[in-house]
């Protein structure tokens, strides 16, 4: 006798056991699913985080560390043209011809802040750059660099910043997940002026 047509003529369905047991195993299989999906949005959070951490860190080696060691020399008073106060890094130095706004020889100025408030709530505060060719840059001249800062996360370890000798160490505190922005971490660098080193 074949499945589905009974005895006495009439065509047989699934039992209720059988149709149990299916539903049963597509919802293991739609929960697996969602739980790989769940996991796979999770993972690719943490690594778009991972990458501003990591941006902001190559950026702080890359350009901050270069502007500070080739900052000019104060005529008046021999000092390097590096302010850190507020928040807010001021650098003077000479343009060498990497600087395409302003003309070889002239004197840059660039400040570096973080944003007045943060771009979200996962991604933190931004660290602005401003730059103009002789005078200190006004509001929009100013541009984010990279995000994942927290508040205040921008600075100078005043303890081991040694301006006499032209060292300076500049403080960031990075956002450390996207669920709890207040907690950070750390990292601290060190740059030196060489006009001052070598002074």
């Amino acid at each position: 006798m074949r499945r589905g047509i009974v005895a006495n003529g009439r065509q047989a369905g699934f039992t209720l056991i059988e149709l149990m047991v299916a539903l049963v195993i597509g919802l293991v299989i739609i929960l697996g699913a969602g739980q790989l999906f769940l996991v796979g949005i999770q993972s690719f959070r943490q690594i778009e985080l991972l990458g501003n951490k990591q941006a902001a860190l190559t950026f702080a080696t890359e350009t901050l560390v270069r502007d500070i060691r080739r900052a000019n020399l104060d005529p008046a008073t021999g000092e390097p043209e590096i302010r850190f106060a507020d928040g807010e890094l001021r650098v003077e130095f000479t343009n060498n011809g990497d600087t395409g706004d302003c003309s070889d020889g002239s004197m840059v100025v660039r400040i570096y802040r973080l944003s007045n408030a943060a771009v979200s709530a996962s991604e933190g505060w931004s660290l602005n750059m401003g730059q103009r060719c002789g005078a200190d840059p006004t509001g929009s001249d100013f541009e984010p660099l990279v995000t994942g800062f927290a508040d205040g996360g921008f600075g100078r370890d005043e303890d081991e910043t040694d301006e006499a000798n032209g060292v300076w160490v500049v403080e960031f505190k990075l956002i450390k997940s996207r669920e709890d922005a207040n907690e950070t971490d750390d990292f601290a660098f060190r740059a030196v002026n060489r006009n001052e080193a070598i002074d």
